[in-house]
């Protein structure tokens, strides 16, 4: 690469950073230095499987759709705040349901298809108003006319023939009270005494639930998932019929689904709907529906839907799980550094080793820096960032201002870490406030230990609900007179726990190096942690543990 000279020296000023570390707020950043990472590519293959784009907190999902978003013609971003989905959670009919234990899955898996059906109508053929709405449903009427089989999926887009412009909110809302209404017309009586009585589903005996839950079943059940999968296999007859014709390639992106958009007591539930349903959407082959979902999410619907037989593994071939090498991180850094400069400073060609010290000790420093991240850009923009806020007014990165930097740094990562898995595992604070008494190197015994495991117990109390935190469910168990505490179990699910969100590393054998899960295996099982077992905590955290 080339130098730039220091005849004479840039002084950095106070506003000298490489971007935002929120793909939202990047623009010029994103766009002029985006690395092309094979995500891009996979994702935007109509022919790939990949469906998820799946990553932690700062991997790059967002900058990834975005990128799909610039490149390709046809593309709607749905964003998931502007969806009545708050209209279903708040419904009274709805609430009734979930209180019988009617499990709602197949009306969540309609409320998504209606949603992406007519999205995808509304995409191919622009539509923008009542009249054109109507035009196209005649297109597939005519169409589908002498097909018996399609008859049920051409009458039900006639409901809405007037309504594919209209917005998904309005979509969302329509489609819940037609359920609503056939519901409160079949069990009004019950529903009245539900909206009076708070207590009304636990003062019911099993044999009348069981008669109210059959009831609403047929209710909510399988017909409307026939009509819309009638729907679905008309789009996709009609799309390979007039392949040559309309060849264009549609998308449709999902983000920040990760987000409080609608109320966590059916959040779970429909995203897992969407899970499973989005399969079927396979079926239009010129369609391309992409969702952008945080690890942590993914784990706590797993955690959410044990009930239910959900398993994360059917779901594998569908999930592109984001990753980063050091090569691609030091390209993207070089690039945005050199943007930078040529922004603000100079128009010579300058790089990360042109304005940072080569070394911090006998370290390289961008290999110090990345050892502190768990290889997501978001973590070496951010400590580049800092550093070059503490270099104000100087004309060189030392490796001082390195290591100063990296204790904001790190306060802000721990904070992060744990804003980003609490929701799956609420325990995390106490678990690292415990962890760090030991020193950020330390056998699995001693978190093996039942000393150990006391003392977290102690810190935990009864203060976490626990309705999803595996250790909770066991923690709990520790109140209870009638049960023994199993420690052993606690401390090897807790280590377990901590290696998958990337606090901790394993050594697992004298022959094997440290493992971390963004790197290695991404989860570990509790059984296979033994008392030989080594545990390194993350360096990135060290700083914000008070460890050296």
């Amino acid at each position: 690469m080339p130098k730039r000279s220091h005849s004479n020296p840039i002084v950095f000023r106070t506003d000298a950073n490489i971007g935002n570390i929120s793909a939202e707020a990047d623009d010029d950043f994103l766009f002029e230095c985006f690395v092309d990472h094979p995500a891009v590519s996979t994702m935007a293959d109509l022919d790939s499987a990949k469906l998820f784009i799946s990553g932690r907190t700062g991997s790059g999902k967002t900058a990834v759709l975005r990128m799909i978003e610039k490149q390709q013609a046809n593309v709607s971003s749905i964003d998931l705040h502007e969806l009545a989905l708050g209209y279903v959670a708040n419904s009274t009919i709805i609430q009734f349901l979930d209180a019988l234990g009617v499990d709602l899955d197949i009306f969540f898996q309609a409320l998504w298809k209606h949603i992406l059906c007519i999205e995808f109508i509304r995409l191919k053929f622009a539509v923008k108003n009542e009249h054109q709405s109507r035009s196209i449903f005649q297109v597939f009427s005519n169409f589908f006319k002498s097909d018996e089989r399609k008859k049920s999926g051409v009458e039900y887009l006639r409901k809405w023939e007037g309504k594919f412009w209209i917005t998904m909110d309005e979509n969302i809302r329509e489609l819940t009270q037609q359920i609503e209404e056939t519901i409160d017309a079949e069990l009004s009586t019950e529903i009245n005494k539900f909206k009076s009585n708070v207590g009304y589903s636990r003062s019911l005996n099993k044999e009348k639930k069981s008669a109210l839950v059959a009831r609403a079943k047929k209710i909510v059940d399988a017909k409307l998932l026939v009509d819309l999968g009638r729907v679905l296999d008309m789009l996709a007859e009609y799309e390979d019929e007039n392949h040559d014709k309309y060849a264009s390639s549609y998308y449709i992106l999902i983000d920040k689904i990760d987000e409080k958009w609608v109320d966590d007591s059916i959040r779970y539930q429909l995203i897992r709907a969407l899970i499973e349903c989005l399969r079927s959407f396979r079926k239009i082959h010129r369609l391309k529906i992409i969702v952008a979902m945080r690890s942590d999410v993914l784990e706590r619907v797993v955690q959410e839907s044990n009930h239910s037989g959900f398993q994360r593994e059917k779901y594998d071939d569908y999930i592109f799980r984001l990753r980063w090498n050091k090569d691609q991180l030091k390209q993207l850094i070089d690039k945005r550094i050199n943007f930078l400069f040529r922004k603000k400073y100079s128009s010579e060609q300058v790089f990360l080793n042109d304005i940072f010290d080569h070394k911090v000790g006998k370290i390289d420093s961008f290999t110090y820096m990345l050892d502190r991240t768990q290889m997501r850009p978001r973590d070496i923009i951010g400590f580049i960032n800092a550093c070059l806020e503490n270099a104000e007014g100087k004309s060189k990165v030392t490796q001082r201002i390195i290591r100063q930097s990296e204790s904001d740094y790190s306060r802000v990562r721990l904070q992060a870490l744990t804003e980003e898995w609490e929701s799956a595992f609420p325990t995390l604070r106490i678990a690292f406030q415990t962890m760090a008494k030991l020193g950020h190197n330390f056998k699995s015994t001693d978190l093996l230990s039942k000393e150990f495991v006391e003392q977290f117990i102690l810190e935990t109390g009864e203060s976490f609900d626990g309705h999803s935190d595996p250790l909770c469910s066991i923690i709990r168990q520790s109140f209870n007179a009638n049960s023994d505490v199993d420690f052993d179990r606690i401390a090897r699910l807790l280590v377990s726990e901590l290696y998958r969100i990337g606090a901790i590393g394993l050594k697992t054998s004298p022959s094997e190096p440290f493992q971390h899960s963004h790197i290695n295996s991404p989860a570990i099982n509790p059984e296979l942690i033994n008392d030989d077992v080594k545990i390194r905590i993350h360096p990135m955290i060290h700083r914000a543990l008070n460890l050296p």
